[in-house]
């Protein structure tokens, strides 16, 4: 599948689950809601009166954080029924753009931005290069480069048939067919110092007791192997 074909096809998928994803991914799913967004969000610095963008705003739950933390922030998304919820959330707080991190952020001006943000996103795009250096374009000397992305363990877990070293395409059920790319630790570290990023902190969020009582089962399994990878970098 082309890179064109490929951006379709994660489009349609967030078109269609849009709406649920709003309403209840993040309160009903103990993996974003008492996992993943704590990690993330603990690894984002003082944003009071920084201008921050959410790259793959999604709903705009991230973006709402920053808001409330008084960030200036736009969002971006790829899927247009994504951003109509995050409106419905923001409202007018934040600018939202329709737009591609494959294909740049061509309305953002060198140095424009504090920080960036962009969790549960990267996994999507077939390539880290143009993104990570996109975000060092934008950022300003000292900027904070803040994601999450699936842990490479998880991976190797869940696709017997993947081979660790390479990037490879899967296609995961959640209700509809989404994909998304597993990638060795090295290349996701390789690709950020690349850009020009100094590595700052690593998170490997390990379930709490919260996450306990919402799946009790689930807890067993992630208290033994991570699920999430979260790192913050600063551009050099």
């Amino acid at each position: 599948m082309d890179e064109e074909d490929e951006t379709a096809a994660v489009e349609d998928v967030y078109d269609e689950i849009a709406a649920s994803y709003a309403e209840g991914y993040w309160s009903d799913n103990p993996h974003q809601a008492e996992l993943e967004f704590p990690a993330t969000t603990d690894l984002i610095p003082t944003v009071s009166g920084e201008r921050v963008l959410d790259a793959g705003c999604g709903s705009g739950v991230y973006t709402e954080w920053l808001l409330d933390r008084g960030a200036t922030v736009v969002g971006v998304d790829l899927s247009e029924a994504m951003l109509e919820e995050a409106r419905d959330l923001v409202g007018t707080r934040a600018t939202l753009r329709l737009g591609d991190l494959s294909e740049g952020i061509p309305f953002a001006e060198d140095g424009e931005f504090d920080g960036v943000v962009c969790a549960q996103v990267l996994d999507h795009l077939p390539s880290l290069e143009a993104p990570f250096q996109e975000f060092a374009r934008i950022l300003e000397e000292g900027g904070f480069l803040v994601i999450s992305v699936r842990h490479p363990l998880r991976n190797a877990s869940e696709y017997e048939d993947w081979t660790y070293y390479e990037t490879e395409r899967q296609i995961e059920d959640w209700g509809v067919e989404t994909p998304h790319y597993t990638r060795p630790l090295q290349s996701i570290l390789n690709e950020l110092v690349a850009a020009g990023f100094q590595l700052e902190h690593v998170s490997e969020p390990e379930p709490t007791e919260t996450f306990r009582e919402a799946a009790p089962k689930e807890y067993e399994q992630l208290s033994k192997r991570p699920q999430f990878l979260c790192l913050r970098a600063r551009k050099r």
